[in-house]
């Protein structure tokens, strides 16, 4: 279970100790320790980073380097460089991914802020901003990570480039987004350097028959986006096109592919008593994934199951997904207030989400004839269905902050991966499909920060 931190203005060299103990029914181990090192240099347009955290969660069996760190498993989040001059910034290392709309429900960049290797430069100068991101996916994938059929050249390296334009009106801000995935490439400076919209770039990079022609397919996806700033409120909406149907217009009498779109709305308003928000968002069935052969989709992983201490272990489909939280096949639906109470900051959410089958790495759910059943959303016979209250509670003393937050509900017909094709073009990737197997959501988390600085 993450924890949520608020990181108060510190001087120009931060440190910070943060530590928790957690409960969960969701987690591997029930009861887990983690804590983070945060360190942080400002000094005026430059900014370096570095946290350093540890959990004892097991969320993979295989001990973190043997047995050295015995229980506990390492990650390192936020560690970059930040350059800001003038209209530019500049930034470079691993580095939590924010979309250009603030949601948990964003479209193109999780709201889950999953961390990356990336790099790149956003540019503003008057009512017009650009922005031109990499991320960086898998790089020289371990051998037996990944389930294969043989052939383990399958799991190449993969990278990302996002861009995005928008222009100002006022208090209307409007903007394009678009995004590639290549595979392949870890990084690829003809997709990153081209300033053009990428649905272009990359059919000019694949055409075939040219003295530039280039091996391998690429995933473009594209969308549209809007937010308004007023007095005390604010609203967003946000479109995805991963593929659209034009045969419905153009050749009616052609094969009908499904529509790939996924969309959010929401918003904040201000009131005496709190912040009140409100987000909905949704997925048709088949949106963020590749069409076959080649792993493209719009995932932060190749594969969707990996090898951990001979067992195959599942990736969480919220820590898998590069865009929308939740991915394809799905609908969601959150109310969150927060307020000063008490000396306290509160935070709390009530949140719905609905979902059906799911296969971020494995084309069209194990071989179904998606040319005849055309655009799908929730048609399953049996849905997901999640309800769950958050609360998350902070009071700071000076230097100190201590913090509570804990999460309930139930969740019916729980989403588990199904490996049951043998038809070795899937690769063995799994489909999450909705099941039996219902029960109530638990967890907790008790900790503290200590932040100080020199």
């Amino acid at each position: 279970m993450a924890c949520v931190f608020v990181i108060f203005p510190l001087p120009a060299l931060d440190f910070q100790v943060k530590a928790s103990g957690n409960y969960s029914t969701e987690s591997a181990n029930r009861l887990f320790l983690d804590g983070a090192f945060d360190f942080s240099h400002v000094d005026g347009p430059f900014a370096m980073s570095w946290e350093i955290s540890v959990d004892s969660e097991g969320s993979y069996p295989e001990p973190f380097l043997g047995d050295f760190y015995g229980a506990f498993s390492l990650d390192i989040r936020n560690a970059g460089l930040v350059y800001n001059v003038g209209p530019l910034s500049l930034y470079l290392g691993k580095l939590p991914l924010k979309d250009e709309i603030d949601s948990p429900y964003s479209l193109f960049l999780s709201g889950a802020s999953p961390s990356a290797m990336t790099g790149g430069f956003r540019y503003e100068s008057g009512p017009f901003a650009f922005s031109n991101r990499w991320v960086g996916l898998d790089r020289n994938v371990e051998s037996g990570l990944y389930i294969d059929d043989g052939d383990p050249d399958i799991y190449n390296d993969r990278g990302a480039v996002l861009k995005t334009y928008s222009y100002s009106l006022g208090n209307l801000r409007l903007g394009f987004q678009d995004a590639t995935i290549f595979q392949g490439a870890y990084f690829d400076i003809d997709v990153f350097a081209n300033p053009a919209p990428s649905f272009f770039v990359q059919y000019v990079l694949s055409a075939s028959g040219r003295p530039n022609s280039r091996s391998g397919d690429q995933n473009s996806i594209m969308g549209f986006f809007g937010d308004y700033q007023g007095e005390g409120w604010s609203a967003y909406a946000q479109l995805l096109v991963d593929d659209f149907n034009l045969n419905r217009f153009i050749d009616p009498s052609a094969y009908q592919n499904p529509d790939k779109i996924a969309w959010s709305l929401g918003g904040k308003l201000e009131l005496p008593l709190g912040a009140l928000g409100f987000y909905t968002a949704g997925a048709t069935k088949y949106t963020f994934e590749s069409v076959g052969g080649e792993f493209y989709s719009y995932t932060m992983h190749a594969g969707s199951a990996i090898y951990s201490d001979n067992q195959t272990i599942a990736v969480p489909l919220e820590d898998q997904m590069l865009g929308y939280v939740y991915g394809e096949n799905n609908l969601a639906f959150l109310a969150t207030w927060s307020a000063p109470l008490a000396g306290m900051d509160v935070e709390t959410g009530l949140e719905l989400v609905l979902s059906g089958s799911k296969s971020p790495t494995n084309p069209w759910h194990d071989g179904e004839s998606w040319s005849t059943l055309g655009t799908q959303l929730l048609n399953d016979p049996v849905l997901e269905v999640r309800v769950l209250l958050d609360l998350r509670l902070s009071r700071r003393f000076g230097q100190f902050t201590l913090f509570a937050q804990t999460k309930t509900g139930y969740i019916a017909n729980r989403l588990e991966p199904d490996y049951g094709s043998t038809d070795p073009a899937d690769y063995g990737e799994p489909v999450f499909r909705p099941t039996g197997d219902s029960g109530p959501v638990a967890e907790i988390s008790l900790g503290g920060a200590w932040s100080f600085g020199l």
